[in-house]
């Protein structure tokens, strides 16, 4: 499913990075973290590609977008629904089959759902579907794309996004 983003989108999130950046400057001015970054995009892009996904499964939920940022970052939980936290993660790169929800080490996937997205255009974001951890845990596999081994989710074992509440509601019934 393709989202729309309109110019308030783009400003919303520009400005929300822009807020973020801030506060990760600090942090690293004060030598408190260090910069983990393993890609050749600037830090601000990273999360501005991060916000678009965030704000486009957000309009397509209809949930308001979290825009709260703290000093300790966000614990990768984007959002909160139901008692649920999801994970997005959204990809710039335009590749072919197979595509991959990607995590670090299975640790990374600390929330109970993972929305994958992809950037299709400036204006334009693509949600692939949406998994939970356990069935990311059965399937996943193991990439290295240059910079180490990555635990990634190919995209044919996402649940369609029309699903997603759905699948919300069978697993707080259990």
């Amino acid at each position: 499913m393709e989202i729309d983003l309109d110019s308030n989108d783009l400003i919303l999130a520009a400005h929300n990075v822009g807020i973020m950046q801030s506060v990760k400057k600090a942090r690293l001015d004060n030598k408190q973290i260090k910069n983990n970054k393993i890609c050749g995009q600037s830090d601000f892009a990273v999360h501005y590609i991060g916000m678009l996904g965030e704000i486009a499964v957000c309009k397509l939920l209809g949930v308001n977008v979290r825009f709260d940022v703290t000093y300790g970052g966000d614990d990768n939980i984007d959002l909160t629904i139901k008692g649920q936290t999801i994970q997005i993660k959204t990809s710039s790169v335009l590749r072919p089959e197979p595509r991959y929800l990607i995590f670090n080490s299975m640790e990374d996937f600390a929330t109970d759902w993972s929305i994958y997205c992809s950037v299709q255009s400036p204006t334009v974001i693509k949600i692939h579907g949406f998994v939970g951890k356990e069935k990311f845990k059965l399937n996943h596999e193991i990439q290295n794309f240059g910079y180490g081994n990555r635990y990634c989710l190919n995209d044919k074992y996402l649940t369609d996004i029309n699903r997603f509440n759905e699948a919300m509601e069978w697993f707080t019934k259990g």
